[in-house]
């Protein structure tokens, strides 16, 4: 649960007393027994020490020391370094100062045993010096570790507002390719068949005149327009962005839409790069997708499953191949079946394309998946593809 700004500052201050009460509370109580028995048993002549009265001069300094960093020491860091030790300081020196002036009141010392007032109101305040530290340090952790929560915190709605949002572009590019075959292609498709049924009635009673075959034009001209313009259009909807100029330029866009909070690397060799250019591309458009794929998969599973924070993509050459490298930082997941089962999937795809795929995962140690990619271009006496047009 997430604490509000006034929330906090109450639960850092109770910390800091907490610490600070706890660690002078150990230090009253063993000094005042501690004494008493070296004074009771191994002193010799020894008058007796009132222990009740040394331990309530103590809480007393206890009391004073908390009470000070109760009233205005949770705000000390944030004022300045200075501040702080002045502080510290002042609060030490008025706690061993009240002790003092306890002990005299209650008769633990008389008020003409100023050497013995001086060094147990010096010792009072070192160690009500080292419990302020404690306490400030245990202050800051839980500081910290809040910032760092909130910051995670952040970073995961980024990554689930980008996976819904990959999700919903998911849907509107089905949506999309459903509405445009069942409507333009479908409908143009309808009036070709009905008009071809007309031509083929004609055919049947002889009376086949030149209008029809200009007819039979038009209708190869319209289904070559359907073939052109609608299902090619509609086809580049399944394909990922930028998959038209290269796998680079469509990994890179990939990579573009991942939040900010997650650091991404992409590394290109110039052999890849030389394979992928877009004026002579040795690349078929399938080799472009399987890789594509293999990125998105994996990221996909690196941000939903792992809670990376970095992940790092390598695109290289090796023999007739482009080998394919993401690496993150995330949680892993060992054994586990979730996240793997479409890379399985991925994996059979690659295996009949002649390729493999190898996924490497250990709890808390990252994840780690190479895929390579055969490219039928290099192969001996195969020449380049040509490039998508």
């Amino acid at each position: 649960m997430r604490l509000g700004p006034r929330d906090a500052d109450h639960a850092d201050r109770w910390a800091l007393l907490f610490a600070t009460g706890s660690v002078m509370s150990v230090f009253a109580v063993g000094a005042a027994v501690q004494t008493a028995y070296i004074y009771n048993n191994q002193v010799a002549d020894g008058d007796g020490v009132p222990v009740l009265a040394r331990i309530a001069a103590n809480s007393g300094a206890v009391l004073a020391m908390t009470a000070l960093l109760g009233w205005r020491g949770a705000e000390l860091p944030a004022r300045g370094t200075w501040r702080l030790i002045v502080g510290v300081i002042g609060a030490g020196l008025l706690a061993g100062l009240t002790r003092a002036v306890l002990q005299v009141t209650f008769g633990v010392y008389e008020p003409s045993h100023v050497t013995a007032l001086a060094t147990d109101m010096a010792s009072a305040s070192v160690v009500a010096w080292i419990a302020a530290a404690i306490g400030y340090t245990t202050m800051r952790s839980r500081r910290r570790l809040r910032a760092q929560m909130e910051h995670a915190a952040r970073g995961q709605v980024q990554i689930e507002l980008a996976l819904s949002a990959l999700q919903h572009e998911e849907v509107r590019v089905r949506r999309e390719v459903a509405e445009g075959l069942h409507g333009t292609v479908q409908q143009r498709l309808v009036l070709v068949v009905a008009r071809l049924d007309r031509l083929a009635a004609r055919l049947e009673r002889g009376t086949v005149d030149e209008a029809d075959l200009e007819l039979l034009a038009e209708l190869r001209a319209e289904i070559e327009t359907v073939r052109e313009a609608d299902v090619r259009a509609t086809s580049r909807m399944l394909y990922p962005d930028q998959l038209e100029v290269g796998m680079v330029p469509a990994i890179r866009s990939l990579l573009g839409r991942i939040p900010t909070s997650v650091n991404t690397r992409l590394g290109v060799e110039p052999e890849i790069r030389a394979l992928d250019d877009p004026a002579a591309s040795r690349l078929s458009q399938g080799e472009r997708l399987l890789a594509v794929r293999v990125v998105e998969e994996a990221v996909s599973n690196a941000l939903r499953h792992g809670h990376a924070e970095v992940i790092d993509v390598r695109l290289s050459q090796e023999g007739e191949a482009v080998v394919v490298s993401i690496w993150d930082d995330g949680v892993g997941f060992g054994d586990r079946p979730g996240p793997a089962s479409g890379t399985a999937r991925l994996a059979d795809r690659l295996r009949l394309a002649g390729g493999e795929l190898r996924l490497s995962s250990v709890p808390g140690d990252g994840t780690q998946v190479i895929a390579r990619v055969p490219v039928e271009s290099l192969r001996v006496g195969v020449p380049p593809a040509p490039s998508a047009g």
